[in-house]
C-alpha cells in the first residue's frame, strides 16, 4: 500500500515527507515532484513552483504552477499539464514522492489521471495529501492501494514511527 501523509495546510506534510526520507537507508531513488511557496515578491504575491523530487530546482515559467496570497492561490493549469511527466516517468525501482496533492493539482486533467494512475499502479508513493473535501482529493485518500496517516500539529511525534514502518515496508516489498 502506497503511504499518504494527509493533513490541513499548517500541519507540517512536507517537513514531515523529509523527515521520512531523511530516515531511508539506503536511500532510494526518487521520482516525482515537490511543491514550493517560494518567498512573496513586492506585490505579496508568493510564486509556487514544482520541481523534480530529485536533482537542481530551477525557476523557469514552465514549472510556475501560480500565485498565492492570504492563502488563496490561482493556478496556472498549463503547467500542471507540462509536468505531469515527473509523476509519470517514475518507475518501480524507485519512489514516487508527490508533495503535494491538494486543490490547485485537481483542476488539471492530465495531471490528476497522472497521480490516479500512479495510485493504480506499483511503484511505491510517498505524497502529501490536503485534507479537504473535493472529489479529486477524496479519490485520492480512498484509493484501494493507499493507507492514509492522518498528521496533526499534535501527533507528529508519535505518527513518525508508524509511518516510516510502513514506508520502509512498503520499499521492501518492490525490492
Amino acid at each position: 500500500m502506497h503511504t499518504l501523509i494527509v493533513g490541513r495546510h499548517d500541519t507540517n506534510r512536507g517537513a514531515f515527507i523529509d523527515r521520512l526520507l531523511g530516515e531511508l537507508d539506503p536511500a532510494p531513488r526518487l521520482y516525482g515532484y515537490r511543491s514550493v511557496k517560494e518567498t512573496p515578491d513586492e506585490t505579496g504575491n508568493a510564486p509556487i513552483y514544482i520541481y523534480p523530487a530529485s536533482g537542481t530546482r530551477y525557476r523557469t515559467r514552465d514549472n510556475l504552477l501560480g500565485w498565492c496570497r492570504d492563502r488563496k492561490s490561482k493556478s496556472e493549469p498549463a503547467a500542471f499539464a507540462r509536468n505531469a511527466c515527473l509523476i509519470e516517468d517514475a518507475r518501480p525501482e524507485g519512489l514516487l514522492v508527490m508533495d503535494e496533492i491538494g486543490p490547485m493539482e485537481s483542476k488539471e486533467p492530465r495531471f490528476s489521471a497522472a497521480v490516479l494512475d500512479a495510485l493504480d499502479g506499483d511503484t511505491p508513493i510517498l505524497a502529501s495529501v490536503r485534507d479537504i473535501d473535493i472529489p479529486f482529493l477524496e479519490a485520492v485518500r480512498g484509493h484501494s492501494k493507499a493507507r492514509c496517516f492522518f498528521l496533526t500539529k499534535e501527533n507528529a511525534k508519535t505518527l513518525f514511527p508508524e509511518a516510516l514502518a510502513h514506508l520502509r515496508a512498503q520499499l521492501e516489498r518492490a525490492r
